[in-house]
């Protein structure tokens, strides 16, 4: 476990030394600056010229910003797990004290921890509509499970880090159910409760008794996902 979590913190250091995963830590604080200052300046324009409130849709963008810190993590580590992939060092770890087994976890707890201790940092400093902290953290925990669900697709359908790149673009459309809950109350909407992002939607705005269900449905296609990047 202690070899577990030294890999763990150890991912930072190799983060930073390539540029375009710093880019992806700092994304959500780039992303969250522009809302902040962005959208409560364009709310006046708007309304003056067309008599569109943005109001509304300030929720919408929290949640946008919200969910973007695990699948950015989740991205971040795919890269990182595919550039060790290419050089061999995956199988390398399956035959140290770590373990394959520990290698993996280490890796896929990364977007989790990273979207706990962040997110809320997140909120305070860019929300528009100050949501409660147990509702951001219950996001969290779910979103960096779904970070780990994405971590491992990157791994299934990309074979070198230029694939997933590709691989990551269409990755995106994993979190269009997220707006199903939003703009629609119809008990149809469920049919969308089969995808992770759903029930991230879901908890922005509904009870958070739909934690445990959002938790399960994440970790039921980290299952799936897994067992098909053992196959590989």
């Amino acid at each position: 476990m202690t070899t577990t979590f030294k890999m763990l913190f150890g991912s930072f250091t190799l983060i930073r030394r390539d540029p375009m995963l710093v880019l992806l830590i700092l994304a959500p604080f780039i992303a969250g600056g522009v809302f902040r200052i962005g959208l409560p300046l364009l709310q006046p324009v708007l309304m003056n010229a067309f008599a569109f409130n943005l109001t509304p849709w300030y929720p919408l963008a929290d949640m946008l910003l919200l969910t973007l810190t695990p699948m950015m993590a989740g991205m971040l580590c795919g890269f990182l797990m595919l550039d060790e992939r290419d050089e061999g060092l995956g199988e390398y770890y399956s035959v140290t004290p770590l373990g394959g087994a520990g290698y993996i976890v280490s890796r896929l707890a990364l977007p989790v921890v990273w979207s706990i201790v962040i997110a809320p940092v997140i909120m305070l400093l860019f929300s528009l509509t100050r949501p409660d902290m147990l509702r951001v953290l219950c996001i969290a925990v779910a979103g960096g499970v779904f970070g780990a669900v994405n971590t491992l697709m990157l791994l299934c359908f990309a074979g070198n880090k230029v694939e997933g790149l590709a691989v990551s673009k269409m990755l995106g459309l994993t979190m269009m159910p997220m707006l199903v809950p939003i703009i629609t109350s119809s008990p149809w909407g469920l049919i969308a409760g089969v995808f992770p992002a759903y029930w991230l939607g879901a908890l922005l705005q509904g009870p958070l008794w739909l934690f445990p269900a959002a938790l399960v449905v994440s970790i039921i296609w980290l299952v799936v996902f897994y067992k098909r990047m053992r196959k590989r």
